[in-house]
């Protein structure tokens, strides 16, 4: 086996590919292993929470759904079949196009969902829910 070691004064034009694979194969390994974290659902448990704060403004629009099917929007009983109309009509003229949902805990997850879509569907752009303290003894 004989060695070259290039006793010329020329330079060597070849690409060293160590470094280029080595990164490759870190990136690679990253992928591999956020991939599946990216595919994990995790449960939702509402509406307890840790941190919990008080409704700070007046204005805000809340809509109430009780476990016995009850809808309630800004303190006012209110149907189904009404519900789409009474929204847009209510943010028709408002700026701020966002609504509180508070749900109760043993409402079915599907109906909170259908109340989301007819929100959505009324044309409100955010949605958000309303939680309860967590006992801290509990």
């Amino acid at each position: 086996m004989q060695i070259d070691l290039g006793e010329s004064d020329e330079l060597k034009s070849e690409i060293n590919v160590t470094p280029l694979v080595d990164v490759m194969l870190v990136l690679l390994v990253i992928f591999m292993v956020v991939t599946p974290l990216l595919r994990r659902q995790l449960p939702v448990e509402l509406p307890l929470a840790e941190h919990a704060a008080n409704p700070s403004s007046s204005t805000q629009v809340t809509l109430t759904a009780a476990a016995d099917g009850r809808l309630v929007l800004d303190e006012e009983p209110v149907d189904d079949a009404a519900l789409a109309e009474r929204l847009r009509t209510l943010f028709a003229t408002r700026a701020d196009k966002t609504i509180f949902l508070a749900a109760d805990r043993t409402l079915p997850y599907s109906r909170v969902v259908d109340l989301m879509d007819t929100c959505r569907a009324a044309g409100i752009e955010r949605i958000g829910v309303v939680t309860r303290k967590a006992d801290p003894a509990r």
